[in-house]
């Protein structure tokens, strides 16, 4: 079963610091394509990268590297539920 959208993108703003001029639709286009890779049962590792990647690019931040190791842990725990 996979994790809803709506799921991934409350553990995003718990996790990362979410800039307050972010559109939310540009939140839940990245929750959606996290949500795909969760699908498609991406290792931890792989996710936790792609989540760093989006943190850089997507963000224009830092990539917080517990931060997104924490992120992805929860969301592949979450997925095998």
């Amino acid at each position: 079963m996979t994790i809803e959208a709506d799921k991934v993108e409350a553990i995003l703003r718990e996790h990362w610091h979410i800039p307050k001029d972010l559109s939310a639709e540009t939140l839940q286009y990245l929750a959606f394509r996290i949500q795909v890779m969760v699908g498609q049962k991406y290792s931890r590792d792989n996710l936790k990268y792609q989540l760093c990647q989006m943190q850089t690019k997507d963000l224009k931040q830092d990539p917080d590297d517990p931060a997104c190791d924490k992120i992805a842990s929860l969301l592949l725990g979450n997925s095998t539920a």
